[in-house]
């Protein structure tokens, strides 16, 4: 099972979307370490493989906001670092295409 992390006006609407990651159900330890240094709301949606969900332009702000300060952290399990990398990569495509995020669960 995937949660596809995709950036476009629409999950409708899939030719004007792009799939930017995914997120495997073996990856949610990683995840909830994360929600244990830094309380986000965004980590705490995508937590929840089994729901869509949606971030507009000023949320995908504001989760860059809560995470971009945990890359200097040198206190990262590799698997925490890892999710990061992803969340960060995707975040920061939706912030530069200035389009919501979305999770599609599968």
């Amino acid at each position: 099972m995937a949660f596809d992390l995709v950036v476009g006006t629409s999950i409708e609407h899939k030719g004007a979307s792009a799939i930017v990651g995914s997120i495997e159900f073996n990856e949610l330890p990683a995840i909830s370490r994360l929600i244990a240094r830094v309380d986000s709301f965004f980590l705490h949606r995508i937590s929840n493989l089994f729901e869509d969900q949606s971030f507009s332009p000023e949320e995908v702000d504001q989760a860059l906001t809560h995470l971009l300060p945990l890359l200097t952290s040198g206190q990262l399990h590799p698997d925490e670092r890892s999710m990061l990398h992803k969340l960060v990569a995707a975040l920061s495509y939706a912030r530069w295409k200035q389009q919501p995020l979305h999770g599609i669960a599968d």
